[in-house]
Order: structure tokens, then C-alpha cells, then sequence
């Protein structure tokens, strides 16, 4: 039985990388994994003291597998001292990964006939989705155990600085009617564009863990950007938290490195200041998310460079905390329910979008069917038809968050892709001295854009991309930290 006046700390890695061809998920058009360019890693971080314990797992998928989730509590139940609930797995939202434990693939594809769709070569050893869920089930499973097992006395220190890695993805132009309208993965370099739709976070956070000889044992590092460099390719990536993990370990020896993705909704690991200028066409393609796109940009180097800004801040933030270590540590843990209203489409909005998807696919038959790109063109009026139903049955819809007390550290975990805004309110207003706002934990709740993306318009901000809307944002803030205030309050 853990000293209730000592902290205990066990930390698991495992490869949780396909053995075989995968579909991968993270665009709108379908994809096939050729190969392996770097391998995907689950890590499990658990913290423990007295009766109270957190479990964080971090996995290099797109998003998190909440389907398969329940089979992983009940395979853990009986392991003595293990508590499920206080289980919260995150993803990095790598979109050169699977998606083997969601039901969020290609929502578009349940209105568009099936006779028509378009085919997908997939070779015979491709991996099934029940298959899948077998496969990452019995991987989480085995790094939460390990994890757990693992558990020794330890310490604990936090500290924070700054690494540029995640810019604003939504530049906005001026249309020839005067208005200024978004464009995700706009070129910068147009004579109409005007500025960005919002601001960027460059704040790297870290939790520092260390052995009874104050040995450091691992870190966490809370970095507010996706890890898309490579995004629009056809083999495994983890993309730059590869180089994160390669950079630190030879610094700092074989540590555990466990990442954690911060509201980041509307940010992107490129500057389109910077890359508008040679890839205006390119550009163009990505945006469209309907295949694959090769930019006019060194990607290994794109995703080396983020490397070694994460990593020197986390060398940064090594300094301070190595002093800072503390062995009986606040531990607190409360998992919460919030509703949250479905943003709603009008029956007009769904009338209109089912005559225009009627339209559409009378170009098509079974033996001329639907190219890629005519998939992707469907997603928004296939969405608002799906919003439409889906707000039939229901007008709310809940999820499960996280926010746990380490110390001086609240980190707080939300099912959204959370626009940068809402995470720097969070951070401002919050009662702890560091925050941790990580996005994409436990289910996939889809964009939750702000006031100003939902009227600039674009991807990331229309119904078909987003369950809820601005005013979820406000209650999902308050909530938030309001739970933080009562995790710090004496």
C-alpha cells in the first residue's frame, strides 16, 4: 500500500505501430498505409498518493479510441488498486495513423449510395477494423499494466517556457464585395489576404518526474499544436514528437517522454507566412483534403527543427525544475460529466442540402463511380444532413473530462479539437500556476471553433466539422475552471 505522504510514479512506452497495411485516418479522402516512416508510440504516465491516483496515456493516433475503451477497463478490472475511471487517454492527432477505435470515419460515407462510392484498392492484408480494435486494445491493456506495476517512490517538478510550434492555420482575405472571409491553409502570399483569424500559444509546459536519488525518470511536455507536418502522405508517421523523443533521449538518456496536445483547434505546425510563398498551388490542394499533396517544403527538416525547439525548452525548463522537486505532492483527480448543446441546422439548411447531394451523385453509377475528390465535395451537405437527424433525436450531447491536481499543475483534458482562444482563457483565468489544457482525451467531439471562425466560415468552422459551437466553448471555459478553483481552494 502506497505511504500516503509519498508520492509514487510509474511510467510505460510501448510501439503501437500496425504490423500491416492500415487505413489511415486524419483527411477527408481515404488512404492506404505503404509503409513505416516512424513508429507510433503509446505512453502511460500514473501518478499516485494515499487512495488517490491519475493514469495518463498518450497514443500517436489521430483520435482517441473511445470505442474500444470500455473492453480496455474490463480487461484491467482486478488489477488490485487500479482504478478505471480515473483512466484519460489523449491522442497527439498524428494524421498518418488509424483510426481503429472511433466512430468518426467518414461520416459522409453513411448518406452517399454505396453503389457509387468511390473504390478504394486496398491489399489483401490490409487490417480490418475488428481486427484493429484487438490489436490497440490489447496494446493499451498492456501499457496501463506495465505502467502500473511499475510504480515506485518518486518525485515530482513542473516548469514552463516557449517553443514556436503551432501557427494560426486561418488567414483571412478580403472578397471583392469588401467582406473578409477565413480560408484554412490559405496562401498568405495573395494580394487580398488581410491577416490572421486569431492569435497562437507558443507556451510549452512540462512535468518533470524523478527517482528517490533524483534521477529524472521522464517528462511531459504539453506543446498547443498538432503533429501534421506530414499529413497528406501514405505511411506511418508520428511525426515531429519522432524527433522530440530521439532529440531529449540523447540528451538526457533513455527517459519516457510523454506528449500531450494543447487546444489547438485552429493551429497548424507550418507558417503559411513563411511557406505561402512557394506553395500558393499547393495550398489550394490541401485545403481541399481530397489526396496527396507534395508541398514545396523539406518535411524530415520541418519536423527536426520543431524537435529541437521543443526539446531545447524542455532543457530550458530543466534548469528551473531539477531545483523544484518534490516528493509528497498534491494529488487530486475529478472526473466530471458536461453537457453540451448540438449546434443546430435549420430544416431549410437540410432541404437545401439534400437536394443539392441528389443532384450531385445522378452524375454517378455503379460502373462510374465517385472519384475521391467527389467524396470530399459532398462532406459539408452530407453533414448537415447528418446534424439534422442526429438533432431529431437529440439536442444535447455529454462527455466525460478530466482535471487533475499534481502539485502547482492543473491539467485539464477536453474531447475537442479546442480553438486556441478558449485554451488561453482557461490558462489566464485558472487558479494554478501552470495549466495544462489538452485537447482530443477520451472521445472525439470534433472542432469547437469561436465566434470569429464560425463568421469567417472555412473548414474547422461549418456544422459538418463541428458538434458544437462558440457558446459550448463558453460553457465548456467556466466549467473548467471552476473545477480548477475547487481542486486549488484550501
Amino acid at each position: 500500500m502506497a505511504n500516503s505522504k509519498q508520492t509514487n510514479i510509474g511510467w510505460a512506452q510501448i510501439d503501437i505501430t500496425p504490423p500491416r497495411p492500415v487505413m489511415i485516418f486524419g483527411q477527408l479522402y481515404e488512404r492506404v498505409s505503404q509503409y513505416v516512416k516512424e513508429p507510433l508510440t503509446g505512453t502511460t504516465l500514473v501518478v499516485q498518493n494515499g487512495d488517490e491516483q491519475a493514469i495518463i496515456v498518450s497514443l500517436d493516433v489521430t483520435i482517441p479510441p473511445e470505442q474500444i475503451m470500455p473492453e480496455v477497463s474490463k480487461q484491467l478490472e482486478g488489477i488490485d488498486g487500479l482504478d478505471t475511471s480515473k483512466i484519460t487517454v489523449s491522442a497527439t492527432h498524428t494524421h498518418n495513423a488509424y483510426d481503429f477505435g472511433s466512430k468518426k470515419l467518414f461520416p459522409h460515407k453513411a448518406i452517399l449510395p454505396k453503389e457509387i462510392q468511390a473504390s478504394i484498392p486496398t491489399p489483401d492484408n490490409v487490417m480490418t477494423h475488428e481486427q484493429g480494435h484487438a490489436f490497440l486494445t490489447e496494446k493499451i491493456v498492456e501499457l496501463i499494466k506495465a505502467a502500473w506495476e511499475s510504480r515506485r517512490p518518486g518525485g515530482i517538478s513542473s516548469a514552463s517556457d516557449y517553443a514556436a510550434v503551432g501557427f494560426n492555420r486561418r488567414p483571412m482575405f478580403r472578397d471583392q464585395n469588401g467582406q473578409d472571409e477565413s480560408v484554412m491553409y490559405g496562401a498568405a502570399s495573395k494580394e487580398n489576404f488581410r491577416r490572421f483569424e486569431d492569435t497562437v500559444d507558443h507556451s510549452a509546459q512540462m512535468l518533470y518526474t524523478w527517482d528517490v536519488d533524483k534521477n529524472l525518470t521522464g517528462v511531459m511536455v504539453n506543446i498547443p499544436c498538432p503533429s501534421q507536418v506530414y499529413e497528406l502522405h501514405s505511411f506511418i508517421s508520428s511525426d515531429y514528437w519522432h524527433e522530440v523523443r530521439v532529440q531529449l533521449r540523447e540528451k538526457l538518456g533513455s527517459i519516457f517522454v510523454l506528449p500531450l496536445c494543447g487546444a489547438a483547434g485552429d493551429q497548424n505546425p507550418l507558417d503559411l507566412v513563411r511557406i505561402s510563398k512557394t506553395n500558393e498551388k499547393e495550398l489550394a490542394l490541401w485545403n481541399a483534403q481530397a489526396g496527396e499533396v507534395n508541398r514545396n517544403i523539406d518535411m524530415k527538416q520541418e519536423c527536426v527543427d520543431i524537435g529541437m525547439r521543443i526539446s531545447d525548452a524542455v532543457m530550458r525548463g530543466l534548469i528551473k525544475a531539477k531545483d523544484n522537486v518534490g516528493y509528497d505532492i498534491a494529488l487530486k483527480h475529478k472526473v466530471t460529466t458536461i453537457e453540451f448543446p448540438i449546434r443546430q441546422v435549420s430544416e431549410s439548411e437540410a432541404l437545401q442540402a439534400e437536394k443539392q447531394v441528389e443532384e450531385y451523385i445522378k452524375h454517378f453509377l455503379p460502373d462510374k463511380r465517385m472519384q475521391a475528390s467527389d467524396m470530399v465535395k459532398m462532406f459539408e451537405p452530407c453533414g448537415i444532413i447528418n446534424r439534422w437527424r442526429q438533432q431529431q433525436r437529440s439536442q444535447t450531447v455529454d462527455y466525460t473530462f478530466h482535471v487533475i491536481r499534481i502539485g502547482d499543475t492543473a491539467i485539464a483534458t477536453n474531447p475537442f479539437e479546442l480553438f486556441v482562444e478558449f485554451g488561453l482563457r482557461i490558462k489566464a483565468r485558472a487558479k494554478s500556476s501552470q495549466t495544462m489544457i489538452v485537447q482530443l482525451s477520451d472521445a472525439a467531439g470534433g472542432y469547437l471553433p469561436t465566434e470569429a471562425a464560425v463568421s469567417g466560415g472555412s473548414y474547422s468552422s461549418k456544422p459538418a466539422s463541428t458538434l458544437c459551437g462558440p457558446d459550448s466553448g463558453d460553457i465548456l471555459c467556466e466549467s473548467l475552471l471552476a473545477q480548477i478553483e475547487g481542486l486549488f481552494t484550501k
